[in-house]
Order: structure tokens, then sequence, then C-alpha cells
């Protein structure tokens, strides 16, 4: 029995530290094998690639760090962490749009609201800093009206609005609302966008502050605001929305002024259709017309609503400018000293001039330059007045149409004036 027992003994001695060895190698293996495993994870790949993207951060080498956060997106497009880490690169290099971008692109894939919430703060705090650099754009603007968006109660966008409307829209002269004055971009446009954003926000949400502020940016406060008249419609289809808000009569005044001007645009249409035309005869038509003659009398008599203009009263396609004193406005077209661009400019002549009691029609059209230059600067004058036509080599003063056409250049003016227009007496002369 002990002989058998010894045996056993040094069998299990023998085989011992075999078993053991290959346990060791079986945990060993095990070990190697969840370290493996878990670097193969999105979550390890992720925070690998992230950490690489720190250390590119640490040494300024920022599109290495952006394209790090690029693969950590590739593996996994909803990665929160993944989108703060890029957002956080593009901060450091003090672009702030695309770390803006980043974020709000990181909360429409992951609706992850503390996304949306650093969204916010990221462009609250870029509307501070244009505001307190003294650079605050519409597109300041654009920014606090997005946070307002994802935000409707957010009492800072609101203060930051003021703020802003105190910058742009109280101060001087200002081409805000013409084109290229924002960056290459129409003023007006960014201006009408983020109105009528403001306007759906209240749609959805209303609030008293939003109201007061929507109320306020509609009417400027700006002493002088030039508009390109293409967008005088719009303007005047927003003021029609945002009178829907409007319970005190806020709007009315330059709502009245703006569609006095829409009529002044249509009035003028079609002879501006004859000027360009260069037929020039159905002008005796117009001259005569019943709009244009009353017209003339309200400019004579000083009785002209909104629309300012004494003797000379220009008529334009492209640009109007108006006028606010003290919460009244008016209103007057460009004519070339004011926009050399200008497409050409009708002038109403407003004074009184009487010949035997009649008074004297006048109305003058001058083309656009030529290649940007003013002179040579041409302009036709029409006029229906008492006066000399020479019938059988003797003058007889009777009422006729007169044309000019004056040609002027830095040393002086050239005319051709032609008697009797039209008339059966025409004649002609040249001085």
């Amino acid at each position: 029995m002990k002989g058998n027992r010894k045996k056993r003994r040094r069998r299990r001695k023998k085989t011992s530290p075999v078993k053991y060895w290959a346990a060791f190698l079986l945990l060993a293996a095990a070990a190697v094998s969840g370290i493996v495993v878990w670097n193969l994870t999105p979550g390890a790949k992720i925070a690998k690639r992230l950490k690489a993207a720190d250390a590119f951060v640490q040494n300024r080498n920022y599109e290495e760090a952006i394209a790090s956060c690029v693969e950590a997106l590739e593996i996994d497009s909803k990665s929160v962490e993944a989108y703060r880490a890029m957002a956080g690169v593009y901060v450091t290099k003090e672009d702030w749009n695309s770390a803006e971008q980043i974020l709000y692109k990181g909360w429409e894939n992951t609706q992850d609201e503390t996304l949306l919430q650093e969204y916010c703060v990221h462009l609250l705090n870029d509307a501070v800093a244009d505001i307190n650099g003294q650079n605050c754009t519409l597109e300041t603007l654009g920014k606090c009206v997005a946070a307002m968006e994802q935000n409707p109660q957010g009492t800072d966008a609101y203060k930051l609005l003021d703020a802003c409307y105190n910058h742009l829209f109280a101060v001087e002269e200002t081409t805000l609302f013409c084109s290229g004055e924002s960056d290459g971009v129409c003023g007006f446009e960014a201006y009408l966008d983020f109105m009528n954003r403001m306007l759906d926000i209240y749609a959805a949400s209303p609030a008293q502050e939003l109201k007061v502020e929507i109320l306020k940016y509609a009417v400027p406060s700006n002493p002088v605001l030039w508009l390109d008249l293409k967008h005088l419609e719009d303007y005047r289809n927003l003021l029609v929305r945002a009178a829907a808000l409007d319970d005190g009569g806020t709007l009315d005044n330059l709502t009245a002024c703006l569609e006095k001007a829409a009529w002044a645009q249509s009035t003028f249409a079609e002879a501006f259709r004859i000027f360009e035309s260069g037929e020039f005869e159905p002008v005796r038509d117009f001259m005569q017309s019943e709009d244009y003659i009353s017209l003339r009398d309200q400019f004579i008599e000083g009785c002209v609503e909104y629309w300012e203009g004494k003797t000379y009263i220009p008529v334009s396609k492209d640009r109007m400018k108006l006028m606010n004193a003290e919460g009244k406005w008016s209103f007057s077209f460009a004519d070339f000293g004011e926009y050399p661009e200008v497409s050409g400019v009708i002038k109403i002549w407003g004074t009184k001039q009487e010949d035997a009691g009649v008074q004297r029609i006048c109305i003058s059209y001058e083309p656009p330059c030529a290649d940007g230059e003013y002179y040579p600067h041409t302009t036709y004058e029409f006029v229906y007045l008492y006066s000399n036509v020479k019938i059988g080599g003797q003058y007889v003063p009777q009422m006729n149409y007169r044309f000019e056409t004056r040609i002027a250049d830095p040393m002086g003016t050239t005319s051709w004036l032609i008697g009797d227009w039209g008339g059966e007496h025409e004649w002609t002369t040249e001085y």
C-alpha cells in the first residue's frame, strides 16, 4: 500500500509542472487575446484617434488633428466626443464658424442636447465678440436668430438683438440694404431671411419680447437708409406679415411711404420703356397724362406725400433713399450723383413757370453712363410750352413741343434743339 502511494506521489510530482506551465500559457494567451479584442472595439479606436488629435493640436498641426477626428467619425458617425473634439480643434485655430457648424452637425446626427447647447453658446459668444469689437454685422444678427431658433425662451439673445439694433439700425446714413454691402452678399436678403425666421419663431412660440424685437427691426431708426429697388416689393410684403403683430400702428407710416414709392415705379414704368426704346414720340402723350400732370402740380404746390423733391425730381429704377425724421418717413430716388451706376434717370420739372398763363410741362431723361464714365453725359429734355414757332419766315407764339439733346463733357455742353417737335412747322438749331 505504502509503495503504491509513493508511486502516485512521484507521478503527481512529475506531471504538476507541466500542468502549471500549460495553465500559465492558457492564461497568458487569454490575457493577450483580451488586449487584442479591447483594441479592436469601436470605442477604443475612437479614443486612440482622439488622443492622436490632441497630440497634433499640441504641436499646432491642426489639419492632422481634424483628419484624426474625421477618422473617428468614420468609425462612429454618432460619436459625441469626436464632434466635440473636432469643434475644439477649430476653436483652438480660431475658426469659429467651422466650430459652430460641426457642433450643429453633431447635434443633427446624434440629437445630443449638450452639443446643441454648446452650439448656441458659441453663437452668442461670437455675437458678443462682434459687438464688443465694434464689428456688428447682419451676420451677427443671424447668429442671434440661430440661437433663438434652438432656444426661443433664452433671454441672452434678446439682449444681443437690442445691442445689434443700436449698432446697425439707429446710426447715420447706411447702405446696409443694398447689394454688395455685406461681404459681397446683398444686405437686404440677409435681413429678410432673419426677419422671416423671427416671425416663424414667434408663430411657433409667441413671446412678447420677441414681438417687440420684430416690430423694432421692421422699422429701422437710421436717419437715411438706402434700398435697392429690386427689393421694394419684398420689403412691403415683409411689413404686411409683421403687421399681424402690430396693434399700435408702428408700421403704418413706413408702409405708406413704400406704397407711394411702388406707385411711382409703376407710374413711370411706361416712360422708361419709351426712353429706353429710343423712339421718343410717345413721350408727348405721357407728359399730358393725368398722373403726370397731377404729380407735377403737387410738387409745384409742395403737397406730395412721402416723396421728397424740388425743381428737378429724379426717378430711377435702381436705388431709393428712405429718410426718417422722428418716425415720419419719406423717400427719393437716386440720381447719378448719388449712385453713378444708375441705369437711367427721368426728371420731373416741379417748378412753377407759366407762358401766357399756361404752366409748362417738362420731363427729361439721362441714359446710363457708358463704361462707367460720366462724361460724355447725354440729357434729352422735352418741354410743352408757349413759345415762338417759325411759320412762313415769321415767328408766331403758340403752344408747341420742344425737344433738346444736350451732350456735356468737361469742356462744355453742345445742344441740338428741335422746335415745334412733331408739329407742322418743325425746325432745328444747334448751339
